[in-house]
């Protein structure tokens, strides 16, 4: 096993090349120096053909994104990664960095909600033939609905409450007009209180004026009842109309539809078999990349309800004393830690009682997710060889469909519920879960992608030629000297701790 993932990737990369064979790519020195590292010979694969082949090459529909994507994809997606973590910290100068404006926020069900105006484009929501806004592009004016996801820092919100409203997660029936679609309970009443302190900055839009939706974990699950809770409301007309998309990043998953379809399989069958399409949207008759996601592969609340959750345990598998976690197989390092917290919490035992029941879901991902990925070489270390706890900078966006995104994030990133229970695994589960693990490393990525894009069209294409270099270097720079400051590491680790114990943030 070590030997065909290894050489797979080190040989034939994440996905097949663009002409959708199978040919084995020249292995890079770096790639022959990784493989020296790890013992392995990138030229005695024996000529069996199972040990060159890409990593994801069991699943279709993942795929590079395309160049005529990548604007709306990549570029908006990161842009949008920032906005949603905006409203964790530092609102104010964060959004105006967007270069957007701050029209109203606040709080419903103990989430908070911001709505923001900026100037897009077409191009940042349909196919383009370049990375950078073209002559005659049409700007559009967007507002922004971004909700955030739960922040153990903030006092002024009933935390517990909104806990109890997360593992809430019983499926009930979105309406009574779409047969079959199943959401979450909790999540479906804390968006029906979002809704009517939302909607009302929706309707006061004129008619060119568009929305876009955003949140990070638990707000981008808000923001796809939103959107149903809209369907429902105005009909699906008025949001195809109305809603240019929605951006996910970390969220777990909210819905399911009951029509009796068995489980969505597509291994193996060829190119001819790559679909796209999102039964949860298709339901309430919207097209299915209406909304996008975001996924860092190791973080587990993307899983979340889902039928690889590999927190259930968390209340799933207790000892006889309803405080010992992970009570079944060997010992685990976080046991003794869990039990310590658990033993404190005053209502634990209400909370175990009441949510052991009904966490145990199925609930599918909504729209087109895409997976962000770190170099090779960083994959391989992670997988095989030692956790490193640290978010990867992105160094590749690929699409997958709803249908295949948990069995090939099981497969190639595996996170069972032994893994997780082990220490530097549930540090690195939980840091690639922060919104930093989102916004940072895709904001490097696209500085990266820029000045590729620049160097390709050698400034002919891009208004202002050498200069746009000049800035998109001075970027890149910026960004690469705040990755690289071991101070700026230690501040996010400090972040981090203060967000997971529940102590002051910023």
């Amino acid at each position: 096993e070590f030997l065909r993932v290894a050489n797979g990737v080190l040989l034939a990369g994440y996905v097949n090349d663009k002409n959708g064979d199978n040919s084995v790519r020249v292995a890079s020195r770096k790639n022959e120096d990784l493989a020296r590292e790890m013992g392995v010979s990138l030229d005695d694969v024996g000529g069996d053909s199972t040990m060159i082949k890409p990593l994801f090459h069991k699943f279709p529909s993942v795929q590079s994104v395309a160049r005529e994507d990548f604007r709306q994809v990549s570029k908006k997606g990161a842009e949008l990664a920032q906005l949603s973590g905006a409203i964790y910290q530092d609102v104010i100068p964060n959004v105006h960095k967007l270069g957007h404006a701050i029209v109203a926020n606040g709080t419903a069900a103990d989430v908070l909600w911001m709505v923001t105006d900026g100037i897009a484009y077409k191009s940042d929501f349909e196919k383009s033939g370049s990375m950078s806004k073209a002559k005659g592009d049409d700007p559009v004016l967007i507002r922004y609905i971004t909700i955030r996801g739960f922040d153990a820092t903030d006092e002024n919100v009933d935390r517990e409450r909104l806990l109890n409203k997360i593992c809430s997660s019983e499926p009930v029936p979105l309406s009574d007009q779409f047969e079959g679609l199943m959401v979450h309970k909790g999540l479906l009443e804390v968006a029906q209180a979002l809704y009517k302190d939302i909607i009302p900055y929706i309707d006061l839009t004129a008619p060119t004026h568009k929305i876009v939706l955003t949140g990070h974990s638990i707000g981008g699950a808000l923001s796809n009842l939103l959107l149903f809770l809209l369907a429902t409301d105005r009909g699906n007309i008025f949001v195809q109309d109305k809603v240019q998309r929605v951006f996910t990043f970390g969220s777990p998953p909210i819905a399911i539809v009951n029509d009796g379809e068995t489980e969505l399989e597509s291994h193996g069958n060829g190119e001819d078999s790559i679909s796209y399409d999102c039964p949860i949207l298709e339901a309430i008759g919207l097209p299915s990349d209406m909304v996008y996601g975001y996924v860092q592969p190791w973080d587990p609340i993307i899983r979340f309800f889902s039928r690889i959750d590999p927190l259930y345990p968390l209340i799933g598998d207790l000892g006889a004393d309803g405080f010992t976690l992970y009570a079944s197989g060997p010992p685990r390092t976080l046991r003794p830690i869990t039990r310590a917290i658990l033993v404190a919490w005053e209502k634990w035992p209400t909370f175990r009682d009441d949510y052991r029941g009904v966490m145990d879901q199925n609930f599918r991902s909504t729209g087109v997710q895409h997976l962000l990925m770190p170099d090779q070489g960083r994959y391989l270390t992670d997988r095989l060889l030692s956790v490193n706890v640290n978010a990867f900078p992105v160094d590749e966006v690929l699409r997958v469909s709803s249908a295949e995104l948990y069995e090939a994030l099981e497969e190639a990133f595996p996170l069972d519920v032994f893994s997780i229970s082990l220490v530097p695994t549930a540090i690195r589960s939980f840091i690639h879960h922060f919104f930093p693990a989102y916004s940072e490393g895709f904001e490097a990525y696209m500085a990266k992608e820029d000045k590729k894009d620049v160097d390709r069209d050698d400034g002919s294409e891009i208004e202002g030629g050498t200069e746009q270099k000049n800035i998109v270097d001075r970027e890149i720079e910026a960004v690469t000297s705040i990755q690289t400051k071991k101070s700026a590491t230690i501040e996010f680790a400090d972040q981090a701790a203060r967000w997971v114990s529940g102590g002051g943030g910023k």
